[in-house]
Protein backbone atom coordinates (compact mmCIF):
# COMPACT_ATOMS: atom_id res chain seq x y z
CA UNK A 1 0.00 0.00 0.00
CA UNK A 2 2.72 2.45 0.98
CA UNK A 3 5.29 1.36 -1.57
CA UNK A 4 6.25 4.15 -3.92
CA UNK A 5 5.18 3.72 -7.53
CA UNK A 6 8.11 4.31 -9.81
CA UNK A 7 7.04 3.22 -13.32
CA UNK A 8 4.56 5.49 -15.05
CA UNK A 9 2.25 2.80 -16.41
CA UNK A 10 -1.38 3.46 -17.23
CA UNK A 11 -2.40 1.27 -14.32
CA UNK A 12 -0.26 3.27 -11.88
CA UNK A 13 -1.64 6.57 -13.11
CA UNK A 14 -5.18 5.23 -12.78
CA UNK A 15 -4.52 4.09 -9.21
CA UNK A 16 -3.21 7.47 -8.14
CA UNK A 17 -5.94 9.44 -9.92
CA UNK A 18 -8.88 7.08 -9.26
CA UNK A 19 -10.81 9.60 -7.09
CA UNK A 20 -10.43 12.31 -9.73
CA UNK A 21 -11.49 9.89 -12.48
CA UNK A 22 -14.60 8.93 -10.50
CA UNK A 23 -15.59 12.59 -10.16
CA UNK A 24 -15.03 13.25 -13.88
CA UNK A 25 -17.20 10.25 -14.78
CA UNK A 26 -19.86 11.43 -12.32
CA UNK A 27 -19.86 14.87 -13.95
CA UNK A 28 -20.35 13.32 -17.39
CA UNK A 29 -23.13 11.06 -16.09
CA UNK A 30 -24.84 14.11 -14.54
CA UNK A 31 -24.77 15.83 -17.93
CA UNK A 32 -26.17 12.72 -19.62
CA UNK A 33 -28.97 12.32 -17.07
CA UNK A 34 -29.87 15.99 -17.40
CA UNK A 35 -29.96 15.70 -21.20
CA UNK A 36 -32.07 12.52 -21.08
CA UNK A 37 -34.65 13.68 -18.53
CA UNK A 38 -34.82 17.44 -19.11
CA UNK A 39 -38.46 18.23 -19.83
CA UNK A 40 -39.56 14.72 -18.86
CA UNK A 41 -38.97 15.12 -15.13
CA UNK A 42 -40.13 17.91 -12.85
CA UNK A 43 -37.33 20.47 -12.37
CA UNK A 44 -37.02 20.13 -8.59
CA UNK A 45 -36.96 16.34 -8.77
CA UNK A 46 -34.31 16.38 -11.51
CA UNK A 47 -32.18 18.81 -9.52
CA UNK A 48 -32.27 16.62 -6.42
CA UNK A 49 -31.59 13.48 -8.47
CA UNK A 50 -28.45 15.10 -9.86
CA UNK A 51 -27.44 16.20 -6.36
CA UNK A 52 -27.81 12.67 -5.04
CA UNK A 53 -25.77 11.41 -7.99
CA UNK A 54 -23.03 13.95 -7.26
CA UNK A 55 -22.94 13.02 -3.57
CA UNK A 56 -22.74 9.34 -4.56
CA UNK A 57 -19.73 10.11 -6.77
CA UNK A 58 -18.05 11.97 -3.91
CA UNK A 59 -18.79 9.03 -1.63
CA UNK A 60 -17.19 6.56 -4.06
CA UNK A 61 -14.14 8.81 -4.42
CA UNK A 62 -13.88 9.01 -0.63
CA UNK A 63 -14.10 5.22 -0.38
CA UNK A 64 -11.17 4.87 -2.78
CA UNK A 65 -9.19 7.41 -0.77
CA UNK A 66 -9.84 5.51 2.43
CA UNK A 67 -9.37 1.92 1.33
CA UNK A 68 -7.79 1.51 -2.09
CA UNK A 69 -5.27 4.21 -3.01
CA UNK A 70 -1.51 3.64 -2.86
CA UNK A 71 1.01 6.23 -1.77
CA UNK A 72 3.53 7.39 -4.34
CA UNK A 73 4.08 9.53 -7.40
CA UNK A 74 4.34 9.12 -11.16
CA UNK A 75 5.68 11.22 -14.03
CA UNK A 76 8.07 13.25 -11.89
CA UNK A 77 5.51 14.29 -9.29
CA UNK A 78 2.79 15.14 -11.80
CA UNK A 79 0.46 12.96 -9.72
CA UNK A 80 1.35 12.45 -6.09
CA UNK A 81 -0.35 11.13 -2.98
CA UNK A 82 0.45 10.34 0.64
CA UNK A 83 -1.47 10.22 3.93
CA UNK A 84 -1.65 14.02 4.17
CA UNK A 85 -3.06 14.28 0.64
CA UNK A 86 -5.70 11.69 1.42
CA UNK A 87 -6.80 13.44 4.62
CA UNK A 88 -7.12 16.81 2.88
CA UNK A 89 -8.97 15.29 -0.10
CA UNK A 90 -11.42 13.62 2.29
CA UNK A 91 -12.00 17.00 3.92
CA UNK A 92 -12.59 18.63 0.53
CA UNK A 93 -15.00 15.84 -0.45
CA UNK A 94 -16.95 16.29 2.79
CA UNK A 95 -17.19 20.06 2.33
CA UNK A 96 -18.18 19.62 -1.33
CA UNK A 97 -20.91 17.13 -0.38
CA UNK A 98 -22.20 19.59 2.23
CA UNK A 99 -22.35 22.37 -0.39
CA UNK A 100 -24.32 20.09 -2.73
CA UNK A 101 -26.61 19.14 0.16
CA UNK A 102 -27.18 22.85 0.70
CA UNK A 103 -28.22 23.13 -2.94
CA UNK A 104 -30.73 20.31 -2.48
CA UNK A 105 -32.68 22.51 -0.09
CA UNK A 106 -33.35 25.04 -2.85
CA UNK A 107 -37.07 24.95 -3.62
CA UNK A 108 -36.73 26.89 -6.88
CA UNK A 109 -33.79 25.43 -8.84
CA UNK A 110 -32.48 27.58 -11.67
CA UNK A 111 -32.18 26.20 -15.23
CA UNK A 112 -29.36 23.97 -16.56
CA UNK A 113 -28.97 21.84 -13.45
CA UNK A 114 -26.89 19.26 -15.30
CA UNK A 115 -24.26 21.82 -16.22
CA UNK A 116 -24.39 23.27 -12.69
CA UNK A 117 -23.64 19.93 -11.01
CA UNK A 118 -21.01 19.02 -13.61
CA UNK A 119 -19.16 22.29 -12.98
CA UNK A 120 -19.33 21.77 -9.21
CA UNK A 121 -17.77 18.33 -9.63
CA UNK A 122 -15.13 19.60 -12.05
CA UNK A 123 -14.20 22.33 -9.58
CA UNK A 124 -13.63 19.62 -6.98
CA UNK A 125 -11.60 17.60 -9.50
CA UNK A 126 -9.35 20.65 -9.80
CA UNK A 127 -9.06 20.85 -6.01
CA UNK A 128 -8.18 17.15 -5.79
CA UNK A 129 -5.51 17.55 -8.47
CA UNK A 130 -4.20 20.63 -6.69
CA UNK A 131 -3.75 18.67 -3.47
CA UNK A 132 -2.04 15.82 -5.32
CA UNK A 133 0.34 17.92 -7.43
CA UNK A 134 4.09 18.12 -6.84
CA UNK A 135 4.76 19.68 -10.23
CA UNK A 136 4.48 23.31 -11.33
CA UNK A 137 2.64 22.47 -14.54
CA UNK A 138 0.03 20.36 -12.74
CA UNK A 139 -0.39 23.00 -10.04
CA UNK A 140 -1.18 25.62 -12.67
CA UNK A 141 -3.57 23.36 -14.61
CA UNK A 142 -5.38 22.37 -11.42
CA UNK A 143 -5.61 25.99 -10.27
CA UNK A 144 -7.17 27.04 -13.55
CA UNK A 145 -9.56 24.07 -13.73
CA UNK A 146 -10.88 25.02 -10.31
CA UNK A 147 -10.95 28.73 -11.06
CA UNK A 148 -12.65 28.50 -14.47
CA UNK A 149 -15.39 26.30 -13.03
CA UNK A 150 -15.97 28.72 -10.17
CA UNK A 151 -16.03 31.76 -12.50
CA UNK A 152 -18.90 30.21 -14.48
CA UNK A 153 -20.74 29.04 -11.35
CA UNK A 154 -20.57 32.52 -9.82
CA UNK A 155 -22.61 33.98 -12.69
CA UNK A 156 -24.82 30.93 -13.18
CA UNK A 157 -28.03 32.68 -12.14
CA UNK A 158 -28.40 34.74 -15.32
CA UNK A 159 -31.69 36.23 -14.08
CA UNK A 160 -29.56 38.45 -11.81
CA UNK A 161 -27.71 41.05 -13.91
CA UNK A 162 -25.33 41.75 -11.04
CA UNK A 163 -24.30 38.07 -11.06
CA UNK A 164 -22.89 38.35 -14.59
CA UNK A 165 -21.07 41.56 -13.67
CA UNK A 166 -19.56 39.94 -10.55
CA UNK A 167 -18.55 36.81 -12.47
CA UNK A 168 -16.78 38.97 -15.07
CA UNK A 169 -14.95 40.88 -12.34
CA UNK A 170 -13.98 37.59 -10.70
CA UNK A 171 -12.75 36.26 -14.05
CA UNK A 172 -10.66 39.34 -14.84
CA UNK A 173 -9.03 39.44 -11.41
CA UNK A 174 -8.49 35.69 -11.55
CA UNK A 175 -6.90 36.05 -14.97
CA UNK A 176 -4.44 38.59 -13.60
CA UNK A 177 -3.59 36.26 -10.71
CA UNK A 178 -3.10 33.37 -13.16
CA UNK A 179 -0.69 35.54 -15.16
CA UNK A 180 1.34 36.24 -12.00
CA UNK A 181 1.47 32.52 -11.17
CA UNK A 182 2.41 31.49 -14.70
CA UNK A 183 5.10 34.13 -15.10
CA UNK A 184 6.49 33.31 -11.66
CA UNK A 185 6.59 29.61 -12.53
CA UNK A 186 8.35 30.36 -15.82
CA UNK A 187 11.06 32.33 -14.00
CA UNK A 188 11.49 29.48 -11.51
CA UNK A 189 11.78 26.97 -14.33
CA UNK A 190 14.19 29.18 -16.20
CA UNK A 191 16.50 29.51 -13.19
CA UNK A 192 16.38 25.87 -12.07
CA UNK A 193 15.61 23.85 -15.20
CA UNK A 194 13.05 21.75 -13.29
CA UNK A 195 9.27 21.71 -12.86
CA UNK A 196 9.03 19.13 -10.07
CA UNK A 197 9.09 20.74 -6.62
CA UNK A 198 11.30 18.01 -5.17
CA UNK A 199 13.78 18.46 -8.05
CA UNK A 200 13.73 22.23 -7.58
CA UNK A 201 14.50 21.74 -3.89
CA UNK A 202 17.52 19.56 -4.72
CA UNK A 203 18.75 21.91 -7.46
CA UNK A 204 18.67 24.94 -5.18
CA UNK A 205 20.28 23.31 -2.14
CA UNK A 206 23.37 25.25 -1.10
CA UNK A 207 23.01 27.89 -3.81
CA UNK A 208 22.59 31.65 -3.20
CA UNK A 209 19.33 33.36 -4.03
CA UNK A 210 19.23 34.68 -7.58
CA UNK A 211 17.27 37.95 -8.11
CA UNK A 212 15.24 36.42 -10.96
CA UNK A 213 14.42 33.39 -8.82
CA UNK A 214 13.34 35.68 -5.98
CA UNK A 215 11.16 37.63 -8.42
CA UNK A 216 9.56 34.40 -9.65
CA UNK A 217 8.87 33.30 -6.10
CA UNK A 218 7.30 36.64 -5.14
CA UNK A 219 5.13 36.71 -8.27
CA UNK A 220 3.95 33.18 -7.51
CA UNK A 221 3.08 34.23 -3.96
CA UNK A 222 1.08 37.17 -5.29
CA UNK A 223 -0.90 34.79 -7.51
CA UNK A 224 -1.52 32.41 -4.62
CA UNK A 225 -2.58 35.38 -2.50
CA UNK A 226 -5.41 36.03 -4.97
CA UNK A 227 -6.47 32.38 -4.82
CA UNK A 228 -6.73 32.24 -1.02
CA UNK A 229 -8.18 35.77 -0.74
CA UNK A 230 -5.35 37.11 1.43
CA UNK A 231 -5.15 40.89 1.77
CA UNK A 232 -4.41 43.00 -0.21
CA UNK A 233 -5.43 40.57 -2.98
CA UNK A 234 -8.94 39.96 -1.63
CA UNK A 235 -10.93 42.51 -3.61
CA UNK A 236 -12.95 39.85 -5.47
CA UNK A 237 -14.18 38.05 -2.33
CA UNK A 238 -16.92 40.39 -0.97
CA UNK A 239 -18.76 40.65 -4.30
CA UNK A 240 -18.49 36.91 -4.99
CA UNK A 241 -19.69 35.94 -1.51
CA UNK A 242 -22.63 38.32 -1.84
CA UNK A 243 -23.81 37.44 -5.36
CA UNK A 244 -22.81 33.83 -6.10
CA UNK A 245 -25.44 31.09 -5.61
CA UNK A 246 -25.31 29.93 -2.00
CA UNK A 247 -23.76 26.48 -2.65
CA UNK A 248 -21.11 28.08 -4.86
CA UNK A 249 -20.26 30.71 -2.26
CA UNK A 250 -20.02 28.01 0.41
CA UNK A 251 -17.72 25.91 -1.82
CA UNK A 252 -15.45 28.91 -2.48
CA UNK A 253 -15.37 29.77 1.22
CA UNK A 254 -14.58 26.23 2.36
CA UNK A 255 -13.19 23.55 0.02
CA UNK A 256 -11.31 25.80 -2.40
CA UNK A 257 -9.50 27.51 0.48
CA UNK A 258 -8.48 24.17 1.97
CA UNK A 259 -6.90 23.15 -1.35
CA UNK A 260 -5.28 26.56 -1.80
CA UNK A 261 -3.57 26.56 1.59
CA UNK A 262 -2.39 22.96 1.21
CA UNK A 263 -0.73 23.55 -2.15
CA UNK A 264 0.76 26.83 -0.90
CA UNK A 265 2.44 25.00 1.99
CA UNK A 266 3.75 22.27 -0.31
CA UNK A 267 4.98 24.81 -2.87
CA UNK A 268 6.96 26.77 -0.28
CA UNK A 269 8.34 24.04 1.95
CA UNK A 270 8.57 21.35 -0.73
CA UNK A 271 10.33 23.47 -3.33
CA UNK A 272 11.91 26.42 -1.52
CA UNK A 273 12.61 25.13 1.97
CA UNK A 274 16.07 26.66 1.95
CA UNK A 275 14.91 30.13 0.94
CA UNK A 276 12.44 30.91 3.72
CA UNK A 277 14.65 33.58 5.24
CA UNK A 278 14.09 34.61 8.84
CA UNK A 279 11.66 36.73 10.82
CA UNK A 280 13.64 36.52 14.04
CA UNK A 281 13.80 39.74 16.01
CA UNK A 282 14.74 42.87 14.14
CA UNK A 283 17.34 41.02 12.07
CA UNK A 284 15.04 39.73 9.38
CA UNK A 285 16.69 38.10 6.40
CA UNK A 286 15.21 38.09 2.93
CA UNK A 287 13.01 35.14 2.08
CA UNK A 288 9.42 34.13 1.46
CA UNK A 289 8.66 34.10 5.20
CA UNK A 290 8.84 37.89 5.21
CA UNK A 291 6.33 38.13 2.33
CA UNK A 292 4.01 35.55 3.90
CA UNK A 293 4.22 37.26 7.30
CA UNK A 294 3.26 40.57 5.67
CA UNK A 295 0.27 38.92 3.95
CA UNK A 296 -0.82 37.38 7.26
CA UNK A 297 -0.53 40.72 9.06
CA UNK A 298 -2.48 42.64 6.40
CA UNK A 299 -5.16 39.94 6.16
CA UNK A 300 -5.86 39.94 9.89
CA UNK A 301 -5.98 43.72 10.14
CA UNK A 302 -7.83 44.59 6.91
CA UNK A 303 -10.23 41.64 7.12
CA UNK A 304 -11.41 42.37 10.65
CA UNK A 305 -11.53 46.16 10.35
CA UNK A 306 -13.45 46.01 7.05
CA UNK A 307 -15.91 43.50 8.52
CA UNK A 308 -16.79 45.94 11.31
CA UNK A 309 -18.59 48.33 8.97
CA UNK A 310 -20.48 45.82 6.80
CA UNK A 311 -24.27 45.84 6.78
CA UNK A 312 -24.64 42.93 4.36
CA UNK A 313 -24.05 39.65 6.19
CA UNK A 314 -22.47 37.86 3.24
CA UNK A 315 -19.98 40.67 2.71
CA UNK A 316 -19.21 40.55 6.43
CA UNK A 317 -18.49 36.83 6.10
CA UNK A 318 -16.20 37.55 3.13
CA UNK A 319 -14.06 40.00 5.08
CA UNK A 320 -14.12 37.63 8.03
CA UNK A 321 -12.79 34.92 5.68
CA UNK A 322 -9.91 37.25 4.75
CA UNK A 323 -9.02 37.46 8.43
CA UNK A 324 -9.23 33.68 8.79
CA UNK A 325 -6.82 33.38 5.86
CA UNK A 326 -4.38 35.48 7.88
CA UNK A 327 -4.70 33.13 10.85
CA UNK A 328 -4.15 30.06 8.64
CA UNK A 329 -0.98 31.58 7.16
CA UNK A 330 0.59 31.28 10.62
CA UNK A 331 0.51 27.52 10.16
CA UNK A 332 2.27 27.78 6.80
CA UNK A 333 4.96 29.93 8.43
CA UNK A 334 5.76 27.21 10.96
CA UNK A 335 8.56 24.94 9.64
CA UNK A 336 7.45 21.93 11.70
CA UNK A 337 4.99 19.41 10.25
CA UNK A 338 2.43 20.40 12.89
CA UNK A 339 2.12 23.86 11.30
CA UNK A 340 0.67 22.85 7.89
CA UNK A 341 -1.36 20.12 9.62
CA UNK A 342 -2.87 22.71 11.96
CA UNK A 343 -3.61 25.05 9.04
CA UNK A 344 -5.37 22.27 7.09
CA UNK A 345 -7.35 21.16 10.15
CA UNK A 346 -8.30 24.76 10.92
CA UNK A 347 -9.55 25.53 7.40
CA UNK A 348 -11.58 22.30 7.20
CA UNK A 349 -13.29 22.94 10.53
CA UNK A 350 -13.85 26.58 9.59
CA UNK A 351 -15.40 25.34 6.36
CA UNK A 352 -17.95 23.29 8.32
CA UNK A 353 -19.05 26.37 10.26
CA UNK A 354 -19.24 28.69 7.25
CA UNK A 355 -21.34 26.19 5.26
CA UNK A 356 -23.79 25.99 8.17
CA UNK A 357 -24.06 29.79 8.33
CA UNK A 358 -24.60 29.99 4.56
CA UNK A 359 -27.31 27.35 4.92
CA UNK A 360 -29.11 29.47 7.51
CA UNK A 361 -28.81 32.61 5.39
CA UNK A 362 -30.26 30.66 2.47
CA UNK A 363 -33.26 29.67 4.59
CA UNK A 364 -33.81 33.30 5.57
CA UNK A 365 -33.58 34.49 1.96
CA UNK A 366 -36.13 31.87 0.85
CA UNK A 367 -38.46 33.21 3.53
CA UNK A 368 -38.26 36.71 2.05
CA UNK A 369 -35.75 38.12 4.54
CA UNK A 370 -33.35 40.91 3.62
CA UNK A 371 -29.64 40.20 3.31
CA UNK A 372 -28.63 42.74 5.97
CA UNK A 373 -28.76 42.66 9.76
CA UNK A 374 -32.56 42.93 9.77
CA UNK A 375 -32.76 39.31 8.58
CA UNK A 376 -31.36 38.16 11.94
CA UNK A 377 -33.47 40.36 14.21
CA UNK A 378 -35.75 38.38 16.47
CA UNK A 379 -34.53 35.03 15.14
CA UNK A 380 -34.92 33.36 18.53
CA UNK A 381 -38.65 34.20 18.56
CA UNK A 382 -39.31 33.17 14.97
CA UNK A 383 -37.27 29.94 15.01
CA UNK A 384 -35.58 28.97 18.30
CA UNK A 385 -33.79 25.92 16.82
CA UNK A 386 -32.33 28.01 13.98
CA UNK A 387 -31.17 30.60 16.51
CA UNK A 388 -29.50 27.93 18.67
CA UNK A 389 -27.65 26.43 15.69
CA UNK A 390 -26.66 29.89 14.48
CA UNK A 391 -25.20 30.67 17.90
CA UNK A 392 -23.05 27.52 17.90
CA UNK A 393 -21.78 28.15 14.36
CA UNK A 394 -20.95 31.82 14.93
CA UNK A 395 -19.25 31.19 18.28
CA UNK A 396 -17.17 28.45 16.62
CA UNK A 397 -16.04 30.91 13.94
CA UNK A 398 -15.22 33.40 16.70
CA UNK A 399 -13.05 30.78 18.44
CA UNK A 400 -15.05 30.37 21.66
CA UNK A 401 -14.49 27.14 23.68
CA UNK A 402 -15.50 24.34 23.76
CA UNK A 403 -16.36 24.52 20.05
CA UNK A 404 -14.14 23.20 17.26
CA UNK A 405 -13.25 26.70 16.07
CA UNK A 406 -11.50 27.36 19.37
CA UNK A 407 -9.54 24.12 19.21
CA UNK A 408 -8.50 24.73 15.59
CA UNK A 409 -7.32 28.25 16.32
CA UNK A 410 -5.62 27.27 19.59
CA UNK A 411 -3.76 24.41 17.90
CA UNK A 412 -2.74 26.75 15.06
CA UNK A 413 -1.29 29.35 17.42
CA UNK A 414 0.50 26.73 19.54
CA UNK A 415 2.09 25.22 16.43
CA UNK A 416 3.44 28.64 15.48
CA UNK A 417 4.76 29.32 18.99
CA UNK A 418 6.46 25.91 19.26
CA UNK A 419 8.75 26.70 16.32
CA UNK A 420 12.37 26.02 17.23
CA UNK A 421 14.19 29.17 18.30
CA UNK A 422 10.92 30.99 19.01
CA UNK A 423 11.37 33.63 16.29
CA UNK A 424 10.12 36.98 17.52
CA UNK A 425 8.31 37.65 14.25
CA UNK A 426 6.05 34.61 14.71
CA UNK A 427 5.42 35.51 18.35
CA UNK A 428 4.36 39.02 17.30
CA UNK A 429 2.11 37.61 14.56
CA UNK A 430 0.42 35.30 17.09
CA UNK A 431 -0.07 38.26 19.42
CA UNK A 432 -1.59 40.21 16.53
CA UNK A 433 -3.84 37.23 15.74
CA UNK A 434 -5.07 37.17 19.34
CA UNK A 435 -5.85 40.88 19.17
CA UNK A 436 -7.56 40.49 15.79
CA UNK A 437 -9.65 37.63 17.19
CA UNK A 438 -10.77 39.93 19.98
CA UNK A 439 -11.81 42.53 17.40
CA UNK A 440 -13.76 39.91 15.48
CA UNK A 441 -15.85 39.24 18.58
CA UNK A 442 -17.47 42.64 18.06
CA UNK A 443 -19.16 41.74 14.79
CA UNK A 444 -19.70 38.06 15.63
CA UNK A 445 -21.44 38.95 18.89
CA UNK A 446 -23.26 41.72 17.03
CA UNK A 447 -24.84 39.06 14.83
CA UNK A 448 -25.93 37.13 17.92
CA UNK A 449 -27.22 40.33 19.52
CA UNK A 450 -29.47 40.89 16.50
CA UNK A 451 -30.70 37.29 16.67
CA UNK A 452 -31.33 37.08 20.42
CA UNK A 453 -31.75 40.59 21.82
CA UNK A 454 -33.65 42.55 19.16
CA UNK A 455 -37.31 42.35 18.31
CA UNK A 456 -38.30 40.90 14.96
CA UNK A 457 -39.10 43.39 12.21
CA UNK A 458 -41.24 40.74 10.47
CA UNK A 459 -43.84 38.38 11.88
CA UNK A 460 -44.49 34.70 11.26
CA UNK A 461 -42.41 31.57 11.60
CA UNK A 462 -39.51 30.63 9.35
CA UNK A 463 -40.11 27.62 7.13
CA UNK A 464 -37.35 25.20 6.16
CA UNK A 465 -37.40 21.83 4.46
CA UNK A 466 -35.73 18.62 5.64
CA UNK A 467 -32.56 19.12 3.62
CA UNK A 468 -31.99 22.56 5.09
CA UNK A 469 -32.81 21.48 8.64
CA UNK A 470 -30.51 18.45 8.48
CA UNK A 471 -27.60 20.47 7.07
CA UNK A 472 -27.79 23.25 9.65
CA UNK A 473 -28.24 20.89 12.60
CA UNK A 474 -25.46 18.56 11.41
CA UNK A 475 -22.92 21.37 11.00
CA UNK A 476 -23.86 22.77 14.42
CA UNK A 477 -23.50 19.35 16.06
CA UNK A 478 -20.12 18.79 14.39
CA UNK A 479 -18.80 22.07 15.78
CA UNK A 480 -19.62 21.06 19.35
CA UNK A 481 -18.89 17.31 19.16
CA UNK A 482 -15.47 17.76 17.53
CA UNK A 483 -14.76 20.57 19.97
CA UNK A 484 -15.42 18.30 22.95
CA UNK A 485 -13.97 15.09 21.44
CA UNK A 486 -11.29 16.19 18.94
CA UNK A 487 -8.61 13.65 19.80
CA UNK A 488 -8.93 11.02 17.09
CA UNK A 489 -9.37 13.39 14.14
CA UNK A 490 -6.72 15.88 15.23
CA UNK A 491 -4.23 13.11 16.01
CA UNK A 492 -4.87 11.56 12.59
CA UNK A 493 -4.10 14.89 10.91
CA UNK A 494 -0.86 15.28 12.85
CA UNK A 495 0.25 11.73 12.05
CA UNK A 496 -0.58 12.11 8.36
CA UNK A 497 1.46 15.28 7.97
CA UNK A 498 4.35 13.93 10.03
CA UNK A 499 4.72 10.79 7.90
Amino acid sequence: MNQLIQAATHGDILKLTAPECILVVTALVALAVSFAFNGRMEALRLSRTLSWLSILGLGLASGVLLFNQPAGDVLGGLFYTNDACRMVKLGIAALGAASIWLHMGNQRPFPHQGEFHALLLLAMVGMFLLVGADHLLMIFVALELTALSLYILTGFEKSKPVATQTALKYFLIGGVSAAFVLYGFSLIYGMTGYLSLSDIQVALTGKPTDPLLAMGLVMSLIGFGFKIAAAPFHMWAPDVYQVAPTPVASLIASASKVAGFFVLGRFLWGGFGGFEGSIHGWHWSAGWMVVLGLLACLSMIIGNLAALKQSNIRRLLAYSAVAHSGYALLGILSPSSSGPASAAFYMITYGVSIIGVFGLLHVLSQNGQASDWRALEGLRHRSPWLAACFMLLVLSMAGIPPLIGFLGKFNLFISALKTSGNPLGLILLVALALGASAVSLYYYLGMLKAAFCKDATQTGTIEANGYQISLIITTALITILLGVFPGTLLARFMEAFAS
